[in-house]
């Protein structure tokens, strides 16, 4: 008898709650605000959700878009200035670590990782994209632009595509000035360097 109680009690509760127990929730922005991610059925959304983290600076959404199994590879002019990083062990945990950190210090940023289509291969579990991209980070110093050529490899990690590496190629020019934008992998140089991660 006090089995059936306890159940009819429950049972009222999950009928008046509408079932909002098992509903997702959209991510809060640190600030409160609720942004807004597309689903991982495909690598440009997590594309998509890795832009809209960076610019609303919530490092929880970063972290949801990238795979267990993850590497950074910077580019040769990052590695030179920063010859006593340990590249080749950049995992996870690294890049969560600096995500948390960078994306904690700064005031915001205009991001487009897709800002010039260089190549696109994707077939069944796997893609690999290569793109321009170009960031512009806001802080206390005033803005500080990066662009550089990218590449991003995916894996279908059951049901949602994951980001498994990211690889700064080279720095770009800045389309306006012409003048050379470094990979805003000099971050994650900067990071380690201080000793972070």
């Amino acid at each position: 008898m006090r089995c059936l109680k306890i159940g009819l009690i429950l049972a009222t509760l999950v009928l008046f709650t509408g079932g909002c127990f098992f509903e997702p929730r959209q991510a809060e922005a640190p600030g409160g605000a609720v942004i807004t991610y597309l689903p991982q059925s495909q690598p440009e959304n997590v594309i998509a959700n890795i832009e809209t983290a960076m610019a609303n600076t919530d490092p929880a959404g970063y972290e949801r878009q990238i795979a267990e199994v993850f590497t950074y590879q910077p580019d040769s002019d990052t590695e030179a200035s920063y010859p006593d990083v340990d590249w080749a062990s950049w995992d996870r945990a690294r890049e969560i670590a600096f995500m948390n950190d960078f994306l904690g210090t700064i005031d915001g940023m205009v991001i487009d990782l897709r800002d010039e289509e260089i190549f696109t291969d994707w077939s069944g579990s796997e893609a690999e994209l290569r793109y321009i991209y170009s960031v512009v980070v806001d802080e206390a110093g005033g803005t500080v632009p990066y662009r550089a050529r990218v590449t991003l490899e995916f894996r279908l990690d059951g049901t949602f595509w994951v980001l498994t590496r990211w690889f700064d190629e080279q720095g770009e020019e800045d389309p306006d000035s012409g003048s050379p934008l470094p990979p805003l992998g000099r971050r994650r140089g900067a990071f380690a360097a201080a000793g972070g991660g």
